[in-house]
């Protein structure tokens, strides 16, 4: 991803991983070797899995405004009102590139309030705080059917915006004591 590879090339503005920002239908991607992503027949990013989720250092980071800002436009068709947002954040050295962002309400995404069922970032600054706490974390991410134009994608850049709209993800994840843990985010 762009979090690796600003180590290698320096940050810029072309380190951006291409199969990551149009992936591959029916593909499971390993990035940074701990995000786990799994794509549906149309290269909709359908999963993550990740151990853990652990805060990085500042300088281990990657974030691309302009993926997220763009990417929050998906949801223009369908009154607007989305964000860019990580489903592993750049505080966990999650990617910018399109694998790991999806349109997302702002409210959703920033929150209106502390609790999970108001703020899907309730739950990161929550795993930010307690990472001891949130273990096999597994991201299910939900759309409303196969995208209009189903027949003619070949990958991932030819899904039409609205299309690329996920309906909920669903986040799971095993405590400490061994208790596994769900939590629903409806999306539309």
């Amino acid at each position: 991803s762009a979090v690796e590879r600003q180590t290698w090339l320096g940050r810029s503005s072309t380190t951006m991983n291409p199969d990551l920002k149009d992936p591959l239908p029916n593909a499971t991607y390993t990035v940074d070797g701990k995000f786990h992503y799994t794509t549906d027949e149309w290269g909709r990013t359908v999963r993550l899995q990740v151990d853990r989720l652990d805060v990085v250092p500042e300088g281990e980071r990657y974030r691309s405004e302009s993926a997220q800002k763009r990417i929050g436009h998906y949801g223009d068709g369908l009154g607007g009102g989305y964000q860019g947002g990580h489903m592993a954040g750049a505080e966990y050295g999650g990617p910018p590139e399109d694998i790991n962002v999806v349109p997302m309400l702002k409210e959703r995404n920033r929150g209106i309030g502390n609790t999970y069922a108001e703020s899907f970032k309730a739950l990161e600054d929550d795993i930010a705080k307690n990472p001891d706490a949130y273990w096999s974390i597994d991201i299910t991410i939900e759309y409303d059917g196969p995208p209009a134009n189903a027949d003619s994608v070949t990958r991932l850049g030819d899904v039409s915006p609205t299309d690329r709209v996920p309906t909920e993800f669903v986040v799971k994840w095993v405590d400490e004591g061994g208790v596994v843990h769900r939590e629903p985010f409806g999306n539309r």
